[in-house]
C-alpha cells in the first residue's frame, strides 16, 4: 500500500490517506480503478471527499494522458471518522485506447508516490486485487459515518495539492531536459540535426517537496550535432556541447493565472570542441522562469524566457550581437495531443534574430503502442550552430522523430 499524509491546515485534525494501487498488471478493456483509504488520526472529524480524482498516465517515451476518475463508492460528499476509523473510497475511469506497455500513474491532486503498472491485452490481464483493510477492522466501516456529527468541527478537504506542485512532473532523478530529437530535410548548410539532453538531480531529499538549495541542484548535459547529408562523406558541420549546473524547482509560491511559476538558475558552458580558428565557447550565468497559462488538462500556453549574462566569450567576443541575452520559448498544445513550440532570439545588432518553430504530435495517436513524437522544424536566422554564430541561415525545413519535447 502506498501511503501519504495530507498536508492539512495546522488548526485542523489530521488524517492518514492511503492510495491503494490497482495491481501491477491491469486490463485496459475494463474500467481503471483506484481507491483512497482514509483513516482518522485524531478526534472525531468530518472529511470532504473529492467527486473526481485526476491522474496522469505516462507511458515510456510517450505523451502524458490525463484521466478523470469518478467517485464510485456510494458515500456522501462528507464522511465522519473518529480516531482509528477508516473508510475506503473507490474511483473509476477509462484508460485511453492508445496507451500500451508500462505506464506511470501520478495522482495530480495529491502528494502521493507514483505507481508503475503494466497495461495488458484482455487475454493477458492478470487478476490483481488491491490490498484490503484487515478483516477484523471491516466491521467498523458500517459505523464510520454515524460515529461523529459534521458540526463538531469544520470539514477537512482531502484535495490538498494543485495541478503542478513541486517535482510532480519529474520522472525521477534522471530525466529529460531539453527536447531530444532527430530531424532531417532541406536547408542551405545544416540539413540534419540531432539533439540529446538529460538532467540529473544530484541529491534526493527525504522531503521531495523541499525547496532548499542543496535539495534541488541539477547537472544537465545537452549535445546538438549538425551535418550535411547531401555532401560527400556527409560531414558534421558542427557539434555543440552544453553541460550546465543549476538550481531548479518547478513550483514556487508565486502563481500567475492560477498556475504555479517554476524557476531555474545557474551556470552553463557551451563549446564546439574544435581548435584553432574554428574554436568557439561561451560561459554564461542564467535565470529561467516557467509560466503556465490555462487549464493544463486541455490546450494551454507556456512561456519560459531564459535570460543570461556572458562571463567568458573571448573566442567569439561579439556573439551578443547575434544571439543577444536571452532565449524566449513559447509553447501551445496539450499534454496528450499536438504541441507547437517557438524559440526566439534577438541580437543587439538590429538585423540579427533567429526563429525556431517546432511542431510535435504523439505517435501513439497514429499507432497505439508507438512511443515518441512526429516532429517538424523550421529555422531561420543567426546562431543555430556555435561555429557560424555570425552567419545568417536563410531557412531550414526538417522532419523527423522526437523522444521528448
Amino acid at each position: 500500500m502506498l501511503s501519504l499524509t495530507a498536508a492539512l491546515a495546522p488548526t485542523m485534525a489530521r488524517a492518514d490517506i492511503n492510495l491503494v494501487p490497482p495491481g501491477r498488471t491491469i486490463d485496459p478493456a475494463v474500467p481503471f480503478r483506484l481507491s483512497l483509504m482514509v483513516t482518522g488520526e485524531a478526534e472525531s472529524r468530518s472529511y470532504a471527499l473529492p467527486e473526481v480524482l485526476r491522474v496522469n498516465l505516462t507511458p515510456d517515451l510517450g505523451a502524458v494522458a490525463r484521466v478523470e476518475l469518478r467517485r464510485e463508492t456510494p458515500v456522501p460528499d462528507q464522511i465522519n471518522l473518529r480516531q482509528g476509523e477508516f473508510r475506503r473510497i473507490d474511483y473509476v475511469g477509462e484508460v485511453p485506447p492508445n496507451l500500451r506497455g508500462r505506464v506511470r500513474v501520478d495522482a495530480v491532486d495529491m502528494d502521493a508516490p507514483a505507481m508503475l503498472v503494466q497495461l495488458s491485452t484482455p487475454r493477458e490481464a492478470a487478476a490483481a486485487e488491491p490490498m484490503l483493510p484487515p478483516a477484523g477492522s471491516r466491521e467498523r466501516l458500517a459505523q464510520a459515518d454515524a460515529a461523529a456529527t459534521p458540526d463538531r468541527a469544520p470539514a477537512t478537504v482531502l484535495t490538498v495539492r494543485s495541478d503542478n506542485d513541486p517535482n510532480r512532473q519529474d520522472e525521477g532523478r534522471l530525466s529529460f531536459h531539453e527536447p531530444m530529437f532527430f530531424v532531417a530535410g532541406a536547408g542551405v548548410d545544416a540539413n540534419a540535426q540531432i539533439q540529446l539532453s538529460f538532467k540529473l538531480r544530484l541529491y534526493e531529499p527525504a522531503d521531495k517537496n523541499s525547496r532548499r538549495f542543496l535539495d534541488n541542484l541539477y547537472f544537465a548535459y545537452t549535445q546538438a550535432a549538425f551535418w550535411d547529408l547531401t555532401a560527400d562523406s556527409k560531414p558534421f558541420l558542427d557539434t555543440n556541447y552544453m553541460p550546465s549546473f543549476f538550481y531548479y524547482v518547478p513550483n514556487t509560491d508565486w502563481r500567475v493565472g492560477g498556475n504555479a511559476v517554476g524557476i531555474a538558475a545557474g551556470y552553463e558552458h557551451e563549446s564546439n570542441g574544435k581548435d584553432g580558428s574554428e574554436s568557439r565557447s561561451i560561459d554564461t550565468l542564467f535565470v529561467r522562469p516557467y509560466f503556465t497559462f490555462g487549464d493544463t488538462s486541455d490546450f494551454y500556453w507556456t512561456f519560459s524566457p531564459k535570460i543570461y549574462a556572458y562571463i567568458e566569450k573571448s573566442e567569439n567576443p561579439d556573439i551578443q550581437k547575434y544571439r543577444g541575452y536571452g532565449d524566449f520559448r513559447f509553447t501551445y498544445g496539450k499534454n496528450d495531443d499536438w504541441q507547437t513550440a517557438w524559440i526566439l532570439r534577438k541580437g543587439t545588432k538590429s538585423s540579427a534574430f533567429s526563429s525556431d518553430l517546432q511542431f510535435t504530435y504523439p505517435l501513439n495517436k497514429l499507432l497505439p503502442g508507438l512511443s515518441g513524437y512526429l516532429m517538424a522544424q523550421y529555422f531561420t536566422g543567426y546562431g543555430e550552430t556555435l561555429l557560424n554564430y555570425n552567419q545568417r541561415e536563410p531557412w531550414s525545413v526538417r522532419i523527423g522523430y522526437a523522444i521528448s519535447r
